[in-house]
């Protein structure tokens, strides 16, 4: 079937990430299916990236990711604003869009910047060289297209704890309507408690349209280990087990370049470079003051410089955000010198305070479960026709729990434990055959799924720094993982919560639960399934949950470490602000995607508060500051953004006059919320 359009081929496929020869035929199969399945692939929607830059623009956006796709979209709204977006990577395969192939792109250098941390001390010891992986996503809408697209906003302690820090406007009350903002909440009034949520936002947000059976059973077992349930982990229950919600629209992935950037592909003023990977912001000295002025980057191997008119938002996350400060002079003056780049800021914090959720991954045999495979051509067909089955969700990923460990505090506000599990993935096949074994060789082999504890309040801290001044060269990543022990004793204790709940009647009688044991190096010299034992086995296979954050911290001037203020500006800079997961002062309580878009909603509130304002000050001069004015859009405009999300012509209509005191009354921060 043709969708209509010239639609370009666009990689990788499907039938390249299952990692055998005798998956080819039917992934490849299933794979030509998606692409000409129009409304799924929406090839014909698709963004038509420019090959050539202009020489200049308002806004220029670094990074496509969560927060970089959800800041372009947002400031293309803007009728006469000009706006760049640079993404390193391509635009996602049509494969990516199935919620079961969450895990397919994961190694895809296609798709995945495939960063790996410098050795490491106290953890990671199980892998070579005592590394760890750190998947990132090198695509438009970056972790958003690998990503497990887990709904999950922290807790409100959370943010109340970035406010109390000294960060203004970010405590949870004053953040929860940018949540709403994006969201367009199908569940309300069942799986969502409207108090929390709101419908209209671009980004769609429901549970995924099917469960295995399983995922109910674990909220079951929960039970049975004492655990509340909560419909709602957003909600005013965020503590508990549940089946979470997810960023899907009609059974599809829902990536923010989807969401965010594809409505905006006519937009004439609105132009995406793919492909694109910018070496270094220009920082210009004007009379002491330094001013972001332009980007450089890298595309087909050629170099070009754009211009910025008003502002570049640095988007790249929590990695290459840091890294591209550090590239273009804005950093500690030692790591900056040892690589030969010439210092133009003193900013001792960029690339320090990294941290990300650490976890620990335990196997278990399901004896009763017979190993069969979850993909087949009847659930791929009531997929492509339905947009239901095994592959419109993520198999036992949509199960969660977020709970105290014993060492959280006593009040039940701060859960600092998080479990997740794995298993039921409809993501490769290599006959389609219905009831196929998954191991033909081994019919009677069971099944396994994977449950794992997370640290969600990790104290030890690393740092990100360049390892030349090659802006090509992958940056040094040191998380120190582990370094802190009420980090490992977290991770226990999350152990002995698994095992609860995997003891439980309905794991042990209805599946025959039982945990597959493995060796974990020196630690087999201790003595088995005691506390020593397993300190030794969560350095040894050490898990990062890829909730990477931190490392340009916001903060106030008075924080050393802080690199942005709480308008998300990088101190210092003019011109300059980040909107991504590096600028968590501490990571969120949960998945980190969520939060990202907010921090993007609230920051582009911040850029249209500053330009939309002086953007009026240049059409009507004095008469914002003394009479009156007749334009209902100059009210709009000192709200620092239109009534309606539609926006409407600016300056059109008859309407009444407001006077100038009317317009600083719009200007306060309280009515900014109801855009």
């Amino acid at each position: 079937m043709e969708c209509g359009c010239n639609s370009p081929y666009i990689g990788p496929s499907l039938a390249n990430t299952c990692g055998g020869n005798s998956f080819i035929l039917f992934m490849t199969l299933l794979d030509s299916f998606i692409r000409r399945t129009c409304d799924l692939s929406q090839i014909c929607e698709r963004v038509v990236p420019k090959t050539a830059p202009d020489l200049e623009y308002d806004f220029i956006v670094i990074g496509a990711g969560s927060g970089g796709a959800t800041a372009a979209g947002r400031l293309a709204e803007v009728p006469h604003w000009k706006i760049l977006l640079l993404e390193a990577g391509g635009d996602e395969p049509p494969g990516s869009q199935v919620p079961s192939m969450v895990t397919n792109f994961v190694d895809d250098p296609h798709m995945d910047w495939l960063y790996k941390t410098e050795p490491q001390e106290k953890a990671c010891l199980g892998y070579p060289e005592k590394r760890c992986e750190w998947p990132r996503g090198k695509v438009l809408g970056g972790c958003s297209v690998i990503n497990g697209m887990m709904y999950m906003r922290g807790t409100p302690r959370d943010y109340d704890n970035w406010a109390v820090s000294g960060n203004t406007g970010w405590s949870y009350n004053e953040v929860l309507p940018y949540f709403k903002k994006s969201e367009d909440n199908l569940d309300i009034g069942t799986a969502a408690d409207p108090e929390y949520h709101a419908r209209g936002g671009p980004l769609t947000v429901t549970r995924f349209n099917y469960q295995p059976g399983l995922v109910h059973d674990i909220l079951v077992a929960g039970k049975q280990a004492g655990y509340p349930i909560t419909q709602d982990m957003n909600g005013a229950h965020f503590s508990g087990f549940t089946i979470a919600q997810s960023t899907t629209r009609n059974g599809t992935r829902l990536s923010t370049a989807r969401a965010f950037v594809r409505p905006h592909r006519h937009n004439p003023k609105f132009h995406v470079m793919l492909n694109s990977t910018a070496t270094r912001i220009v920082i210009d000295d004007n009379n002491g003051k330094k001013i972001a002025t332009g980007v450089e980057f890298i595309y087909k191997q050629k170099k070009y410089y754009v211009r910025a008119r008003k502002e570049i938002i640095l988007a790249g996350g929590a990695i290459n955000s840091p890294q591209l400060l550090l590239l273009s002079g804005i950093g500690p003056k030692e790591d900056l010198h040892r690589v030969g780049i010439k210092q133009i800021h003193q900013l001792q914090g960029v690339g320090k305070n990294l941290h990300n959720h650490v976890t620990f991954y335990m196997t278990y045999i399901l004896k009763r479960v017979k190993n069969i495979n979850d993909l087949d051509w009847a659930g791929a067909l009531e997929y492509i026709l339905y947009r239901n089955g095994p592959m419109s969700c993520t198999g036992l990923s949509q199960a969660t729990a977020r709970i105290n460990s014993k060492y959280a505090e006593a009040s039940g506000l701060d859960p600092d434990l998080q479990i997740f599990f794995v298993g039921y993935l409809a993501n490769c096949a290599s006959s389609g055959q219905v009831n196929a074994y998954a191991n033909p060789k081994e019919p009677y082999t069971p099944k396994h799924i994977t449950i794992s504890s997370v640290v969600l309040h990790p104290r030890s801290r690393g740092f990100i720094t360049l390892k030349s001044n090659d802006p090509l060269e992958k940056p040094l990543i040191n998380p120190n993982y582990l370094v802190d022990p009420h980090d490992i004793d977290v991770l226990v204790n999350g152990i002995r919560v698994i095992q609860k709940v995997t003891n439980t009647s309905v794991f042990r009688n209805k599946y025959g639960a039982e945990f597959e044991k493995e060796e974990y190096g020196e630690c087999d010299k201790l003595k088995y399934d005691s506390d020593e034992f397993w300190k030794c086995a969560v350095r040894f296979y050490t898990g990062p949950e890829n909730h990477q954050a931190g490392s340009c911290k916001m903060g106030p001037s008075t924080d050393h470490l802080a690199v942005v203020n709480p308008e998300l500006e990088v101190h210092g800079v003019r011109n300059l602000r980040i909107m991504d997961a590096s600028i968590m002062p501490k990571v969120v309580s949960g998945n980190t995607h969520a939060t990202i878009v907010m921090i993007a909603e609230k920051g582009i509130q911040h850029v249209k508060q500053r330009w939309l304002s002086t953007s009026l000050q240049d059409r009507f001069g004095s008469g914002i500051h003394s009479g009156t004015l007749t334009k209902p859009a100059v009210l709009n405009a000192a709200l620092h953004e239109p009534v309606s999300n539609d926006y409407p012509n600016y300056y059109g209509g008859e309407y009444p006059q407001y006077t100038s005191h009317e317009l600083r009354q719009a200007r306060k921060p309280t009515l900014y919320y109801y855009y």
